[in-house]
């Protein structure tokens, strides 16, 4: 081809020429109908253009934006792309979503990651058992404090005594204020023997008082006895072994704790001792009592009575000596800490420190 001249008159560049045009008049066809001979002369020839394969805006437009889904899953127009499917065997995105969420996922997973899910729930919920018991722990904390402010002086209010009685209180107790919550079982336990106790002299008295009326000065050595018992028993067994623990507990104090098993296995021998009942020892036991159903059968089986509160008593204390040392060590308290204790509390003491200087 030659080269095209651009000096050359514009009028005269024949517009046919046109590369556009001459492409769209390549695609033409003609179609001759009612011709046998195609060397022939052509008479008026009926001609069809087929317009070029060219996509269109408007087409694009009026077709839905999904297409239809048909029973073998291709869409109805062609060149439609099929619509997705789901995973777990429900419809296409483009489907409703009733259909969707009306087969949830399964949770796939083998025994060994349920176990470990297992275990770490359980981690979970001990988590927060352990976080509630430690807010319990902190309310009572609180509790106790706010007591703190208005039983600050410890004002003596044990035992409870009526206004117009001419004794008044002498110690502070209050199990909830001055004991932790975890001791506080132990505490109100042996604080309930004691009571216990108070009530078994009390009935031994009783006793013993009713044999003094029956059989006269025979039984007098045992009154004696039961009324010195009760007037000093008493309230030494609330002194030396319950406010021993009370104590021990609220200190933490191991040497108090010692002196506590000491004093409380002896309250041990002395409920065995009034169990049995010797002749004249003052405790309306098991001899005392056979031997005073014989002249009164009443007097006999109060005496019976007594006998098996004493046999609880000695039982009860057992029990109770037997948990309180569980608790003594776990608490961490031994006797060498005991005996430190005593040295240090010793040595504070002026008057053992010089008595034992003096000694040297």
């Amino acid at each position: 081809m030659d080269e095209e001249n651009p000096f050359a008159d514009p009028g005269q560049v024949n517009p046919f020429m046109d590369p556009s045009v001459m492409q769209v008049s390549a695609q033409s066809t003609t179609v001759v109908a009612g011709l046998d001979d195609p060397f022939g002369a052509p008479s008026e020839p009926a001609t069809v253009s087929v317009a070029p394969v060219i996509t269109q805006p408007s087409a694009q437009i009026t077709q839905p934006a999904v297409a239809p889904v048909s029973s073998t899953g291709y869409g109805a127009g062609y060149g439609a792309p099929a619509p997705p499917t789901s995973s777990y065997g429900g419809a296409g995105y483009g489907s409703g979503a009733a259909s969707f969420n009306s087969q949830p996922p399964k949770q796939y997973g083998n025994e060994e990651t349920m176990h470990k899910q297992k275990l770490v729930e359980n981690e979970f919920r001990k988590r927060e058992e352990d976080l509630e018991r430690r807010e319990r722990q902190l309310r009572d904390e609180q509790k106790r404090l706010e007591e703190a402010r208005v039983y600050g002086d410890r004002v003596p209010n044990f035992p409870p005594l009526p206004k117009f009685f001419p004794c008044t209180p002498c110690v502070y107790h209050n199990i909830d204020f001055d004991i932790a919550p975890e001791h506080q079982l132990n505490v109100k336990r042996v604080f309930y023997h004691w009571q216990f106790t108070v009530i078994c002299y009390l009935l031994n008295f009783i006793v013993c008082f009713g044999m003094i009326c029956a059989l006269g000065t025979k039984a007098g050595s045992a009154f004696g006895l039961s009324l010195l018992y009760a007037g000093l028993f008493i309230p030494l067994s609330f002194l030396t072994w319950y406010r021993m623990l009370y104590n021990a507990v609220r200190l933490d104090s191991s040497m108090r704790y010692m002196l506590f098993f000491f004093m409380y296995g002896f309250q041990i021998f002395v409920s065995g001792i009034a169990a049995l009942g010797f002749n004249s020892g003052g405790f309306a036991g098991w001899i005392t009592a056979f031997k005073t159903m014989e002249d009164n059968k009443a007097l006999g089986v109060l005496g019976i009575l007594v006998s098996l509160a004493w046999c609880a008593n000695c039982l009860i204390a057992v029990y109770l000596i037997m948990q309180i040392h569980k608790t003594y060590r776990t608490t961490g308290q031994s006797m060498e800490k005991a005996s430190g204790e005593f040295a240090a509390s010793a040595g504070s003491n002026r008057n053992v420190a010089q008595a034992v200087l003096r000694s040297l």
